[in-house]
């Protein structure tokens, strides 16, 4: 049995977390969740976004699974929730997949997640304010060691995306890339951020796994995700060598919180990254999501006038439609550690 955190935030997280459940366990019973609380409410109590009680329960559990939480800019002392659970779960690797149900392609983003601008060694003064871009040869040679699994998974290569022509950090970060990438045989192809961008909108498709530091990674998955049709429908994960954490990559939407309008799918394709990395087989949902998406009623962020329950609910049907078989006689073998969790095919 697989111990599963869950952490469901606020906005719409709670409604698609739900979803994500309750597919999950249309495919499997070796996963129990367990729920914790984490945010602003919990910050407003306790001083932080998560309590440390929690964390140390948290770090027990095999995976966990995050819905969306808001970070409000006027409450003095806050700090992110995912972040904070980045930086204590040590998720140095986050892995986007941008999906086109259309024709079955992929953006494929790899991103280093705990060093950058986002390294959280910034100072503000009376007249300056300084962030450091943070770049250690721990952090280069982990993530590019990751990116070169993922290549390899794929049977694919790495485009390195940086801006080594201005910044000394990713000068560094670059030499220690392709050192990297030559011990693992894989193929690195270069591009500078800024030109990248245009491809990245005009020629989505034929980048191999793209490789990039915090925040260029984070620009880059985040502007990709216009191929996908909706940032509703993107999952990623965070990994780290004793834990991933999974989540979509949509923010908490208050907007639409509570309308039960929510699109459920990154959710849903989030929790088919859990299993991959559990050792199981996510590919049984992604086909279901991919299926439903070509022929369902869709959430209106898609066109469509359907609620986060049918959507939910008609995928769970095209989990039965397309394979009658229980899953659990169907298991892949139950290796977890070492192994890069990618959708099987």
């Amino acid at each position: 049995m697989y111990r599963v955190a869950v952490i469901k935030g606020d906005g719409i997280g709670p409604e698609v977390v739900d979803a994500a459940i309750e597919v999950v366990n249309a495919v499997t019973s070796r996963v129990r969740f367990y729920e914790f609380e984490g945010g602003v409410e919990v910050f407003k109590r306790h001083g932080v976004p998560i309590t440390q009680d929690d964390l140390e329960e948290i770090k027990k559990m095999d995976a966990v699974l995050f819905g969306a939480t808001t970070t409000p800019f006027d409450l003095p002392g806050y700090k992110s929730l995912i972040i904070t659970l980045r930086k204590e779960l040590n998720l140095y690797a986050n892995l986007r997949i941008i999906p086109d149900f259309t024709d079955g392609r992929e953006i494929v983003i790899v991103r280093e997640n705990s060093e950058g601008l986002y390294s959280g060694q910034g100072r503000a003064f009376d007249d300056r304010a300084v962030d450091v871009r943070l770049i250690t040869r721990e952090g280069a040679e982990r993530i590019a060691r990751f990116a070169a699994r993922v290549a390899k998974e794929r049977g694919s290569f790495i485009t390195f995306v940086h801006k080594a022509n201005v910044l000394t950090s990713d000068k560094f970060f670059r030499r220690i890339v392709l050192e990297v990438a030559r011990e693992e045989g894989v193929e690195v192809r270069e591009a500078i951020v800024d030109s990248f961008t245009i491809k990245l909108v005009r020629n989505p498709w034929d980048h191999g796994v793209i490789l990039s530091e915090n925040l260029f990674g984070d620009i880059l998955s985040d502007l990709a995700t216009i191929h996908a049709g909706s940032i509703g429908v993107v999952p990623t994960g965070n990994y780290g060598d004793d834990i991933a954490l999974f989540e979509p990559i949509h923010g908490s939407a208050p907007d639409i919180a509570g309308k039960g309008i929510a699109n459920p799918i990154g959710a849903i394709l989030s929790a088919a990254m859990m299993l991959d990395y559990l050792g199981l087989d996510g590919s049984r949902i992604w086909n279901a999501v991919r299926s439903y998406v070509r022929k369902g009623n869709l959430t209106p962020d898609m066109g469509g006038t359907a609620t986060t329950m049918e959507v939910t609910r008609g995928i769970i049907q095209e989990i039965h439609d397309l394979d009658p078989f229980d899953l659990d006689e169907l298991w892949m073998e139950e290796v977890r550690l070492g192994r890069i969790p990618l959708r099987m095919e």
